[in-house]
């Protein structure tokens, strides 16, 4: 179910509302008046719930699929229903409206960050880190070589030699469209200064030159796609996410603090290499992290229901409570205390955070960012 369905779901729960309270009246006799007072508690309850409307990074989607939808609902009795795709791509159609969900996440914060100048958020927390690894397929050629870097028994340096050999097949997604594409470029640049290597990974890995900043396209594949695509064979290895790799049970290489983007005393290391991508905007090296905020209607046309906002709410309540955030920890996130960035500077917590969120973001021990 996609985004854009919401409307339509939200007018065949309420027709559904209304034939129960209807059917439960017509049931009732003057001599049953428990059964009328019944049906109406039913009804009520019903009309009380909405459905969240998510928009989350395609990373995501197996946990969202399994985990954090079905664990949602079952808490909280409302319902579920997400669009995935590269963070870059939501953010995209967010902004031109052709999705219009109340609750956007994504990886980094760059992404929820182009909604502000256009109104359509006002924060964003971050939740957890996700650290960059190398996946690959167990039955291809290369897995050998690749086994060995992975236990340990050959240096990390040798894994970018194999990279590059010819006749392997480098999956990643587009850096234009999703920020692990962009993390797995400038991961490759790292490496060279990092592990003193006498070649450009960059350039023999992925084909990066100045005609072609962003390597080869034969390399680039959907977000959505990308794992799967990976256990098929189609290549034999690819950029990943710890928590793809722990989700979807891949074979993978573990990078160092200093390649991986997810600690936060490295900061500046990772911001010693930058992209820049189409359209002029620059990706600088930072830390990799899983963000929320709540996305606010363009024009009242395009609100939801109140039922729908008050979901939501309850959504991002839920993901900053001990349920959401255990879901997320078995999924593999390592989990930071929340921190809150806002818009502009009126924009705090108290000022931009329903109550319930702004309890849960108390509770989870949530702090403020500049």
């Amino acid at each position: 179910m996609t985004i854009s369905s919401r409307y339509r779901v939200a007018a065949v729960a309420s027709v559904a509302v209304v034939a129960l309270a209807i059917s439960g009246t017509a049931a009732a006799t003057p001599a049953t008046p428990a059964t009328t007072r019944s049906a109406t508690t039913t009804a009520e309850r019903a009309a009380m719930h909405g459905t969240a409307s998510v928009a989350y990074a395609g990373s995501l989607e197996l946990l969202a699929a399994k985990a954090l939808g079905p664990k949602f609902s079952s808490a909280t009795g409302d319902g579920f229903q997400g669009r995935s795709a590269g963070s870059g791509t939501l953010a995209q159609e967010i902004l031109a409206e052709e999705i219009n969900p109340g609750v956007f996440m994504s990886v980094g914060k760059k992404n929820i960050k182009k909604l502000w100048p256009k109104g359509r958020s006002k924060f964003v927390i971050q939740l957890a880190t996700d650290p960059l690894v190398v996946a690959y397929n167990p039955h291809s050629k290369f897995a050998p070589e690749l086994n060995a870097i992975a236990n340990h028994k050959a240096p990390l340096s040798s894994l970018f030699s194999v990279l590059s050999s010819p006749g392997i097949r480098i999956g990643r997604t587009d850096p234009n469209a999703d920020p692990q594409g962009a993390y797995f470029i400038l991961m490759m640049e790292l490496a060279q200064s990092t592990l003193h290597l006498k070649y450009d990974p960059a350039t023999t890995v992925l084909g990066v030159t100045k005609s072609t900043p962003f390597g080869l396209p034969a390399q680039m594949f959907d977000e959505n796609s990308l794992i799967t695509d990976l256990q098929a064979g189609d290549f034999d290895a690819s950029s990943a996410y710890l928590t793809q790799a722990i989700q979807y049970h891949l074979h993978y290489i573990t990078l160092p603090n200093t390649l991986n983007f997810s600690v936060a005393s490295e900061s500046a290391h990772y911001a010693t290499v930058k992209i820049t991508l189409t359209g002029g905007s620059v990706s600088v090296g930072d830390l990799i992290t899983l963000n929320v905020t709540l996305v606010l209607p363009a024009s009242a046309k395009s609100a939801p229901s109140t039922a729908d906002q008050q979901a939501d709410n309850a959504f991002a309540a839920w993901l900053l409570s001990m349920g959401g955030q255990g879901q997320l920890k078995k999924g593999g996130y390592p989990l930071t205390h929340p921190v809150y960035t806002g818009a502009k500077s009126a924009d705090t917590p108290a000022a931009t955070l329903p109550a319930n969120v702004l309890s849960a973001f108390g509770s989870a021990g949530g702090t403020t960012s500049s």
